[in-house]
């Protein structure tokens, strides 16, 4: 509907100088605010992190479970190498970690030389940091947090952990199948079968399907606050299965198959991961009434299943 010519020239009589003026010294205003302020992100603090051990607590008893040999390793030099490779393991992780926190955005780590330099006057190599240990990481470096992790599977899952998860996915699956066929007895026992024989080596380790390279990983952090009121404020676990073909082309073609890589790429993933989720969620807890910091809320399945050990 077209606006009368009369009511136009009335609203643009009634738009007044001292209107576009005020609306002028708004702008005005505005703008300087804009070029003057400072942005929410600029003004964050970052906290300061550091990271401690990672120390590897997966069943592993062969060298072979984690590394591909040309030649077999004599009898004599079997546990000094398995020992070499948990080292070299626990190790890489931690450096990971910590390359991977720099990253984030709000948070600020201590280098992964430094740490390194500090952790060899407070504890043995390879040894989970008491909570006074953790202090004096926390007081040397300056640190408001102490993020420690433990490697709890490493190129296979616990049983305790895949049959558990194995009989609630048959379970519901087996439900759904035997409705599908009436409970047919023997539509139900190929299914069983035919979930068994590609589970078990797929959650255990070692497969390969399509290409694709199953080693799994899952590694466990806690970080524990020491700004304020000390106490631990989170943890989180991250479980990586599939080897990410990407992170495998960073390698020379003729190493991709072996052991060690495709578990160093999931370790590389997970502790990526747990990063990434560490750089959104933390930040500096308030007291409880018992002097201890406020926990910050998560829920990780995966450490429901270290009940069963």
């Amino acid at each position: 509907m077209a606006v009368p010519l009369n009511f136009a020239k009335l609203q643009i009589r009634s738009f007044s100088t001292c209107t576009l003026g005020r609306i002028c010294l708004s702008l005005l205003f505005s703008g300087c605010a804009t070029l003057i302020g400072t942005p929410p992100n600029a003004q964050k603090i970052p906290l300061k992190v550091v990271v401690g051990p990672v120390i590897l607590e997966a069943p592993i008893t062969k060298s072979t479970q984690i590394h591909s040999f040309e030649e077999a390793s004599s009898p004599e030099a079997k546990s000094v190498v398995l020992t070499q490779l948990i080292d070299e393991i626990q190790t890489k992780a931690q450096q990971l970690l910590t390359e991977h926190l720099a990253r984030q955005e709000g948070l600020r780590v201590v280098p992964f030389a430094e740490t390194r330099r500090l952790l060899a006057d407070l504890a043995p190599s390879g040894t989970k940091l008491e909570e006074t240990q953790l202090r004096e990481l926390g007081n040397q470096t300056g640190a408001q947090f102490v993020i420690s992790g433990v490697i709890h599977d490493y190129g296979a899952v616990r049983w305790q952990y895949w049959v558990t998860g194995w009989l609630l996915h048959v379970s519901i699956a087996t439900t759904i199948v035997g409705v599908a066929t009436a409970w047919n007895p023997i539509a139900i026992g190929a299914y069983l079968a035919v979930d068994a024989t590609t589970d078990f080596p797929l959650w255990w380790g070692g497969a390969s399907v399509f290409g694709w390279a199953f080693r799994p990983v899952r590694v466990h952090v806690d970080t524990v606050q020491f700004n304020g009121c000390e106490g631990l404020v989170w943890t989180d676990d991250e479980l990586a299965v599939k080897v990410p073909g990407k992170m495998l082309e960073e390698y020379p073609p003729e190493d991709r198959r072996k052991k060690e890589i495709q578990l160093e790429a999931n370790l590389n993933r997970a502790t990526a991961e747990l990063a990434e989720t560490i750089g959104q969620k933390l930040q500096l807890q308030p007291c409880t009434d018992d002097g201890r910091p406020a926990k910050i809320r998560g829920f990780s399945i995966m450490s429901l299943l270290d009940l069963l050990l």
